[in-house]
């Protein structure tokens, strides 16, 4: 049944309305037939989530390392390139990563950190949005990305600032655990933000997590960023077509991120909810605050 699936969802898989290329005079035709195409979408989706009708990992990984390499016009945008899409809004590129710096200030007082970190890890750099804010707090700051062009964007947004102290660290998307031998020794902050959601699953995620606790130094601190997931059908993890579906691709439940932090040696101590993030206009955001255990709390 799954084979049947998979080779109806090939037929309609083509961003038919993002690629569809028709004179002006046809426009209309196009316009009138997305609520269409968009309900059948929907369908597909509704099914294979009530029925399990997955993907493999190992297939959507392939199809996410093919995805965030490819001359696609949405890469740059949701890599957080600066000048790219949105983000032509010099303020708004800037911004985003201004607020999370922010949240990770409010979040250090919560947990009782008062010094900077040495080293950083950012596991999905992008285009530096988070990283002009953060390299200026360490005298190390690590990108992990699986793209290439986005590492050397990062790093040229980094030079641009005045900033010396990037390290990138390319890995495939189908083997996140190679980043290991690239990341030691520990670092003080593990930070992600607009990743896990673009991860081929939950199970992938919770690989991710488990880099972040064995990478940070005891009493280092993660913020990470996930869409959470609430009763509707529309927030569950697609988990196929991978290309179409990439910014739903995996969400969690609260409680069990939170529960699944605590059994890969967290202490998890906090969780902001974003129902709508209008600097890029989506939501259902939910950033966890952890602590790697083995530590003493300062007072």
């Amino acid at each position: 049944m799954l084979e049947t699936f998979d080779l109806i969802s090939s037929v309609i898989a083509v961003d038919v309305f993002e690629e569809w290329s028709l004179p002006a005079f046809a426009m209309p035709l196009k316009q009138t037939l997305r609520p269409a195409y968009q309900q059948v979408l929907n369908a597909e989706a509704w099914l294979r989530g009530h029925f399990g009708l997955y993907q493999a990992e190992a297939t959507l990984s392939r199809d996410a390392q093919t995805f965030w390499n490819a001359p696609d016009p949405r890469v740059q945008q949701y890599s957080h390139w600066r000048g790219s899409g949105i983000f032509a809004d010099e303020r708004r590129w800037r911004a985003l990563g201004a607020e999370h710096l922010r949240l990770f200030d409010e979040f250090a007082a919560v947990v009782g950190v008062s010094r900077e970190p040495n080293r950083i890890i950012e596991w999905g750099c992008g285009g530096g949005a988070n990283a002009v804010q953060f390299a200026r707090r360490a005298q190390e700051y690590i990108g992990v990305e699986i793209s290439a062009d986005s590492l050397s964007e990062c790093a040229r947004q980094l030079e641009a600032e005045g900033y010396r102290n990037f390290t990138p660290v390319l890995i495939d998307a189908s083997d996140p655990e190679q980043a290991l031998q690239r990341l030691s020794p520990p670092c003080e902050l593990f930070l992600s933000t607009y990743v896990f959601e673009l991860v081929p699953t939950p199970e992938y995620g919770y690989r991710v997590l488990r880099i972040a606790s064995e990478v940070l130094a005891d009493g280092g601190m993660a913020i990470i960023q996930v869409k959470y997931r609430t009763d509707s059908w529309r927030t569950m993890p697609r988990r196929f077509g991978y290309r179409r579906n990439f910014t739903a691709m995996t969400t969690y439940p609260i409680h069990e991120f939170w529960t699944e932090a605590m059994r890969l040696g967290f202490e998890p101590k906090a969780v902001r909810l974003v129902p709508r993030q209008p600097l890029n206009g989506n939501g259902d955001y939910a950033y966890f605050i952890l602590r790697k255990g083995g530590f003493k709390e300062e007072r």
